[in-house]
């Protein structure tokens, strides 16, 4: 194998390539990344037991063939050489020699017929999305999914389709983000469970990449694909929590306030807030009164009242302002609402005149 290609091109890929190599010691070709060539393209391709990806760039192909290289090795020597605007590698007996016009250097490869092939995913229903849009609708609801294992189902993001829109969730039990998405592609008849982490992942390989995303979607994997990039990965094989019928129908307590006023004021209340990061939100129509306190037995207490618009009973409920705060970059608005049901029931955050977002955080009880 021989070829010449541009250097900041295969370094972008083989960055996103080497994030998805497993640190396997069982199957060490599993850490490395597959380069091929054909006739005019290079591909590179690294593969999980969770997630593959394949990429394919222009070059200059003076012989075909493949090769399997240490991924974080092949990644950091190609970061090693900014000044470089083309390089030619050469593959022989699986030794690769990456040439420049001033550096010479060999590394040992592995038997390229090792490396396990990424599954073509060619039935089950589509769908075609902007990666942007997706993006969008992912990162949204990113913060709500759980991080443990336990329960795979709320360790993931569920999409599926409702109408005209792509609907996106994530729940880790004590919060939940939905975010919808415009959608009048092919309709789809069951949702799909990805796993958190592969999410992810897929959101870092396309985030560079402005095109529409063809989907397949199966009832054990999922593949994206857009003119130069391949990604599969599995999804969970369960049932999503009915989320929807814990979605209060109404409020009895309405706030609206500047969403930067509500930033700076967490960034400050939470400064003194306990381990479970509990804040009290203090409504008083009445008085015309909304306040965050904070108490920290070994650090001190803070106040802080916020100019809002209220309407509705007084409340006074205990949150997690940590989950309050991560919400807030979902929204775009710059207002947001806070509506209660009662100390005891989830309060719910939107960008005003925005329904696409909903955002529900538990009180703390303890």
């Amino acid at each position: 194998m021989n070829f010449t290609c541009n250097r900041d091109s295969i370094q972008k890929c083989v960055m996103s390539a080497d994030r998805v190599t497993g640190k396997n010691l069982s199957l060490p070709i599993l850490n490395s990344v597959f380069l091929e060539t054909n006739k005019k393209s290079l591909i590179i391709r690294a593969i999980n037991l969770e997630v593959g990806v394949e990429f394919q760039i222009p070059a200059e192909i003076k012989s075909e063939g493949s090769t399997a290289i240490p991924g974080s090795l092949f990644y950091n020597i190609l970061a090693s050489l900014p000044g470089e605007e083309n390089i030619t590698i050469s593959v022989s007996n699986n030794v690769c020699k990456i040439i420049t016009k001033t550096k010479n250097i060999t590394i040992k490869g592995f038997i390229p017929d090792d490396f396990p092939t990424i599954p073509i995913i060619t039935e089950g229903e589509s769908l075609t999305i902007s990666s942007q849009n997706f993006i969008h609708g992912a990162k949204s609801v990113l913060m709500s999914a759980a991080i443990s294992d336990i329960k795979p189902e709320i360790s993931s993001v569920y999409i599926y389709q409702n109408g005209k829109s792509l609907v996106f969730v994530a729940t880790d039990s004590f919060r939940l983000a939905e975010k919808k998405i415009n959608y009048t592609g092919e309709p789809f008849s069951h949702g799909v469970i990805v796993p958190i982490k592969n999410i992810i992942e897929i959101i870092k390989i396309f985030e560079s990449v402005n095109e529409n995303i063809l989907f397949k979607i199966t009832k054990t994997q999922i593949s994206c694909v857009s003119k130069s990039v391949y990604v599969t990965s599995r999804v969970i094989q369960g049932v999503y929590p009915d989320y929807e019928q814990i979605l209060p129908k109404n409020s009895t307590t309405e706030v609206i306030i500047l969403k930067q006023d509500l930033i700076n004021t967490l960034k400050l209340s939470t400064l003194f807030s306990d381990k479970f990061n509990k804040i009290q939100f203090i409504v008083d129509p009445a008085q015309k009164k909304c306040l965050i306190t904070t108490k920290n037995s070994d650090i001190g207490e803070t106040e802080a009242s916020l100019t809002a618009t209220i309407s509705g009973e007084p409340i006074e409920i205990s949150l997690n302002g940590k989950h309050l705060f991560d919400c807030l970059n979902a929204i775009t608005e710059d207002s947001i609402t806070i509506q209660c049901s009662g100390a005891s029931k989830p309060a719910v955050i939107r960008g005003v005149g925005d329904k696409s977002f909903t955002y529900l955080t538990m009180p703390l009880t303890r």
